[in-house]
């Protein structure tokens, strides 16, 4: 797939949903690129190539995923010069924070983008399968923009018609009821238009799977419990996924887009000649040269995200996973106090550090059984499929065999919120610098304790809860209102 991901022209025209660059009356420029299958994979896997942005996937999601969070914080002899990373690590953004603005104006270019298939492939005379499974990658790419939009948001524009005109530039807020409805419907679709799998070439696409992954955390996150048991249930009976037997294997970029995977943004190392599809987590969150000698022939890296020794400490001991997700350099500067940097995306073999060949997980399997879990739990104190799912889990962070009990196993008993807060650590554990710690902490709304135990002096209020609408967006949209606080 990696070779296929190029964007349409005309997409790279949109820099937000508010601005468009003008389009001469009269011309019909975005129907004149649609003329044929090749066309429209082409438009197909511009979405795709959106999401190896820096602004996406191949940086800013885990900068907000983890820094303001007590997982990832600047300071202790560990500075960045970068405001707008600072800013959210101590909960001082503003509708002004540049990265907040960025984020959001990404989202919504490839939302477009997907709404210029669904306009635009949908007549063509092309083979139905295929012209299905693109609409099919439409919907799941614009459903997981806009699902990522909300969690962060709030209720925010509803656009699912192409904007190819001044005219269609202003658009109000929607109820996040409806945000939701239609989140949910573009996985349903997605769901039922997908395969189940590619061939080798086309490996990293969405999927069925991808969509119903998807679906389950939609629901789980509205609290619609017995649908994410349902959909959690569908994903394991498809038979096409499972757990690696050791946490380091499910990282090991030899097994990119393998049995545990449901759906990964895409990266490659090209090394020498070049980069276009390089990860940059194994640069920016590789220690500086002050932390550690660069060897000859190296890069040093940057240091973001720097590991709290709150997120280092809570690993409990013999569990392997720490020293997958977190390495500890003991000789760093003694002006370091908490000498700790992400480690699960190290790729030896990197020519710079934009070369990174580590793909980053959306979805995998691990997130199912926890899903699941913690749903049925919800429905059921003490539901013992609940216990088994999570201690299969649990287990494979030993090395265990995930189906044999086991003395590290989660044992019986725990009231609701016991179990609400294991589950939240694990997944913790499970998923470090994954993307998931700050949607799981708003989620469970455990954000506000988990700042105050990590740094007492950080103030999250009500309004942290969500990011501010962007100051550049109310000032063209003025349809658009600001979260309250800000």
């Amino acid at each position: 797939m990696y070779n296929h991901i190029r964007p349409l022209i005309l997409v790279l025209l949109l820099t937000s949903c508010a601005q468009l660059e003008q389009i001469p009356d009269g011309t019909n420029t975005t129907a004149g690129l649609f003329k044929n299958q090749k066309d429209a994979e082409a438009a197909v896997n511009g979405m795709y190539s959106a999401l190896q942005s820096q602004n996406l996937y191949n940086q800013f999601n885990e900068t907000i995923q983890s820094q303001g969070t007590d997982d990832a914080e600047w300071g202790f002899g560990r500075n960045t010069n970068n405001t707008d990373k600072l800013a959210l690590d101590k909960f001082t953004y503003t509708a002004s924070t540049n990265l907040a603005y960025a984020y959001w104006r990404t989202l919504y270019q490839n939302i477009n983008r997907a709404n210029l298939v669904l306009k635009y492939v949908a007549p063509m005379s092309i083979p139905e399968a295929k012209k299905q499974q693109y609409l099919g990658e439409a919907h799941f790419i614009r459903g997981l923009m806009y699902f990522t939009l909300s969690r962060l948001y709030g209720s925010v524009p509803i656009v699912t018609e192409a904007t190819e005109d001044l005219d269609d530039l202003e658009v109000a807020r929607s109820p996040l009821e409806a945000v939701n409805q239609l989140i949910a419907e573009d996985f349903l679709y997605a769901k039922a238009n997908l395969p189940l799998t590619y061939q080798t070439i086309d490996r990293g696409r969405a999927t069925k799977g991808a969509a119903m992954a998807l679906l389950a955390k939609v629901y789980l996150t509205g609290k619609q419990y017995q649908k994410t048991v349902d959909e959690c249930k569908e994903i394991t009976a498809l038979g096409i996924y499972e757990l690696w037997p050791t946490y380091e294997e499910v990282f090991r970029i030899t097994n990119k887009n393998q049995k545990e995977s449901i759906f990964e943004i895409q990266f490659r190392s090209l090394g020498s000649i070049g980069n276009n599809n390089g990860s940059t987590y194994n640069g920016f969150f590789k220690p500086p040269a002050t932390v550690v000698p660069v060897p000859a022939g190296k890069f040093a890296g940057y240091g973001d995200n720097p590991v709290t020794e709150n997120h280092y400490k809570a690993y409990p001991a013999g569990d392997l996973r720490r020293e997958v997700n977190v390495k500890y350099y003991p000789n760093a500067p003694k002006s370091i106090l908490y000498p700790y940097y992400v480690n699960k995306y190290v790729d030896p073999a990197a020519f710079n550090v934009n070369d990174g060949g580590n793909n980053y997980f959306i979805a995998r399997y691990a997130d199912i059984l926890l899903m699941q879990a913690e749903a049925l739990h919800e429905i059921t104190v003490g539901s013992k499929e609940a216990y088994e799912l999570f201690n299969k889990v649990r287990r494979r962070a030993y090395s265990l065999p995930v189906s044999v009990v086991s003395i590290h196993d989660l044992k019986e008993g725990l009231t609701v919120e016991q179990f609400r807060d294991t589950i939240l650590l694990e997944r913790r554990l499970e998923f470090a610098f994954e993307g998931h710690r700050r949607f799981d902490l708003l989620r469970m709304g455990k954000l506000k304790q988990a700042m105050a135990v990590q740094d007492p002096s950080i103030v999250v209020a009500d309004r942290h809860l969500l990011l501010p609408i962007p100051q550049d967006e109310l000032i063209v949209n003025p349809l658009l209102d600001q979260n309250l606080g800000y």
